[in-house]
């Protein structure tokens, strides 16, 4: 062991300042305003209301949409984006040649900006000239408004499919990374035994995961409940009537007014203890294996 653990200390000290200055303590700020109406931002003497605005909250028809919006999408990112990265990171695992090429194809996406990727998917959907319409076209099929803001599903499909795709790489990078850890001889050892692909893969690589997946799972948990900036950026209005809001959007849009400050507030609050009692959840589901 490192005998000079004041070194340690004194690296780490420098982080520590920083969260608690830029983290910490505007959480507790947050949670204190939460418990006040404010007129305005300049409001130096706001009322105290306790819970009203946690209660005004869970009464707002809005509130209660872009929650179940955000939790269809919570059950999607687990579904496609977390299982669709499993599965890239076992076939790249199980090749050697074009490996590389794969890994920073499938990586790509992370490194583009969600205002880049907002905005070509955005042209892909563009009803006259969008990518979607043409290969509708080229096969006889006349062309869709994906945009149509009567159409909820296709609203959804136009705001769900970037998030999902943007981080599949970077799951797919920590997945792919739990795989290398995993000793070839026991794979060999399979292999002897007369283990094809599949059964190494249900009985020794996917169980060699199970920490690795409990990590990505709560990850993806908690960024899929505080997700802005793509829908933002597709949808900005939130329409019809705030119905295609999720908590990260509908929580900007109410920041925007004045006397909304308590509200929003409320709102953080509720974020984040949503994403640690999801995250429990998730590692009571994925106890740890500390046989690994």
């Amino acid at each position: 062991m490192y005998k000079k653990k004041w070194v340690a200390y004194l690296f780490l000290t420098p982080m520590l300042i920083f969260l608690i200055v830029f983290l910490f303590y505007p959480f507790i700020v947050n949670i204190y305003n939460s418990f006040f109406d404010y007129e305005s931002i300049l409001d130096i003497n706001p009322d105290y209301i306790g819970f009203g605005n946690y209660i005004n909250m869970l009464r707002d028809p809005k509130f209660i949409r872009s929650l179940i919006n955000t939790l269809i999408l919570v059950g999607l990112v687990l579904i496609f984006q977390v299982g669709i990265a499993l599965i890239l990171a076992l076939m790249v695992n199980s090749i050697r040649k074009f490996a590389g090429f794969y890994k920073i194809t499938f990586f790509m996406p992370i490194v583009v900006s969600a205002t880049a990727l907002g905005l070509m998917f955005g042209l892909f959907y563009n009803y006259q000239y969008g990518m979607f319409n043409q290969i509708l076209e080229i096969f006889g099929k006349e062309k869709v408004h994906w945009t149509d803001p009567e159409n909820l599903t296709r609203l959804y499909t136009l705001i769900v499919s970037p998030v999902i795709w943007q981080y599949i790489g970077f799951y797919f990078v920590i997945f792919l990374t739990g795989l290398a850890g995993i000793p070839d001889e026991l794979l060999e050892a399979a292999e002897i035994d007369g283990g094809n692909g599949i059964q190494k893969v249900f009985y020794i690589q996917l169980p060699m995961l199970q920490n690795v997946t409990r990590t990505v799972i709560v990850l993806a948990i908690t960024g899929t409940l505080k997700v802005f900036d793509l829908p933002h950026i597709i949808n900005p209005m939130g329409y019809p009537s705030g119905k295609m809001h999720f908590l990260g959007t509908y929580m900007y849009d109410k920041s925007t007014q004045s006397n909304a400050i308590g509200y929003t507030a409320a709102f953080a609050v509720f974020i984040v203890i949503a994403g640690i009692l999801l995250s429990f959840i998730a590692n009571a589901i994925f106890k740890q294996n500390k046989d690994l």
